[in-house]
């Protein structure tokens, strides 16, 4: 059930009336566990077994450790209870993808004796982000967290159906002390909700889904495009992955708030980056946070030398790489950023220099920190390429094309002069103003929008919730970060 279709959005009403109904704050929990299960079950009915299944495990291994006395006994049953997520998470996401590696490793050495088949098996919706739960579950339970008090309170935290598909990835101490209070409706977190779903919508339907054609025409076949279609492609996809993501992270946090349950902050403006470690502080925070907290840190952190410190960085971005997909595209599109990393902790201390004396003067502060925002925006811009090949060799036709520089000029030269055609022009520069135009939104929104009395806003909230359904066509696409 996409977030973005009617369906989807028929079902939340309901939902929120039914909730309004009922007086009892534990039947009102009910109520949404059960939605939670129906809107997991009309993607798929058997895969509601594996989660029960994974949950029940993760639940009893959370009260075995907490009741545990023994260290050695606590730290076998953590290790257990990871390693079987991780098992689960393996066998659904990564089993065919190391069939493959292995059936063309052993082609290209010509020791392939016997071909693998891979498994006919289908993914799991949203397994990625409640595997990355519960191990943050039980590791907190580990370091001391009490563990939830019922299986029933567990399973609420994993299967509530606005962070279940796609995040954020949720502590489950942010969800329980809200649960404490009880389920219910407020005028005012309504109100937000509805606002953030409308901003989201319009976002993801009217921006993201507009542009995605351009990008899938380009990246299916990178080799039959021109080189300005190319770059266009790729400024198109860097634009529809930004708002295709912040379209969803307000959704989510919007019909949270419906039930007056507040997800952490996922998105913060991350085209405005100053620089690669302050894009991954505002790109998916919720997984930044996870990988840093549960990965990065247990690791040695940036507590050892200089040398396990770059390592550090590149095996936990390799590894969020990964996260994301099953392919050698992700993995490299994560050992990139990883590389990216390590380069700005190595450069601290001339950066630290540069910066100082760049202070000195207003303009040449100005200069130093927009050189360093267009190049992070240029930096996490081309990674895009890698994250949405469907393979290597798409990936790096596509970078080959960007190489081509003077066949760009000469095309454009052409297009411009003897067609008088500025629309390639035009689009790309458009598509880079709305990325890099968030903060100047806001500030307008806010003086705007929210300067508006509450009827005026309910009113423009509503013709904007239907203008971005009759200007969606037929339907809306999936979601990014659904396939995750």
């Amino acid at each position: 059930m996409n977030f973005a279709k009617p369906s989807f959005l028929i079902f939340l009403t309901v939902v929120a009336l039914v909730v309004l109904a009922l007086k009892s704050p534990r039947k009102r929990k009910l109520l949404l566990l059960a939605a939670s299960y129906f809107f997991y079950g009309t993607w798929s009915i058997p895969f509601i077994g594996l989660i029960l299944v994974s949950t029940s495990l993760d639940y009893w291994f959370s009260k075995k450790i907490f009741a545990s006395s023994d260290a050695t006994r606590r730290k076998l049953l953590l290790t257990t209870g990871i390693v079987i997520n991780l098992i689960i998470l393996g066998i659904f996401k990564y089993c065919n993808f190391f069939i493959d590696t292995t059936n063309s490793t052993l082609a290209f050495l010509h020791l392939q004796l016997v071909y693998i088949h891979p498994l006919k098996l289908l993914l799991p919706l949203g397994i990625s982000f409640y595997t990355f739960e519960a191990i943050s579950y039980l590791v907190d339970v580990f370091r001391g967290a009490e563990p939830a008090e019922t299986f029933f309170d567990y399973n609420f935290y994993i299967m509530y159906f606005p962070h279940l598909i796609s995040g954020p990835i949720v502590r489950y101490r942010e969800l329980s002390s809200q649960m404490k209070d009880g389920i219910f409706l407020s005028l005012k977190s309504v109100q937000k909700g509805f606002e953030l779903i409308v901003l989201g919508l319009i976002f993801k339907l009217l921006i993201a889904d507009s542009v995605s054609g351009i990008a899938d025409a380009a990246f299916q076949n990178p080799s039959n495009v021109t080189v300005g279609q190319t770059y266009l492609a790729w400024a198109a996809f860097t634009a529809q992955i930004y708002f295709d993501f912040m379209g969803y992270t307000h959704i989510a946090r919007g019909v949270s708030l419906l039930f007056n349950i507040a997800l952490p902050l996922n998105f913060d403006h991350p085209y405005n980056a100053r620089n690669i470690s302050d894009f991954w502080q505002r790109w998916h925070i919720s997984l930044s946070r996870w990988i840093r907290d549960y990965l990065f840190i247990p690791l040695g952190g940036s507590r050892g030398s200089a040398a396990r410190t770059c390592f550090n960085l590149l095996i936990t971005m390799t590894i969020a790489g990964a996260w994301h997909g099953a392919g050698w595209a992700f993995i490299i599109w994560g050992a990139y950023h990883g590389l990216l990393l390590l380069g700005y902790h190595i450069t601290a201390p001339l950066r630290k220099i540069a910066s100082a004396s760049a202070a000195k003067s207003i303009w040449s502060d100005w200069l130093f920190k927009t050189v360093g925002g267009v190049s992070t925006f240029l930096l996490v811009a081309y990674g895009w390429i890698w994250f949405r090949s469907p393979d290597t060799h798409t990936a790096l036709a596509f970078s080959s094309k960007l190489c081509q520089l003077n066949q760009l000029y000469t095309e454009q030269s052409k297009l411009i002069r003897q067609d008088g055609d500025f629309s390639s022009l035009a689009t790309m520069i458009l598509l880079l103003l709305l990325c890099s135009g968030g903060p100047l939104a806001v500030r307008l929104y806010n003086s705007s929008f929210q300067a508006l009395p509450r009827w005026a806003k309910i009113q423009a909230a509503t013709a904007a919730f239907i203008i971005c359904y009759i200007f969606s066509g037929a339907g809306s696409k999936p979601f990014i970060y659904f396939q995750f």
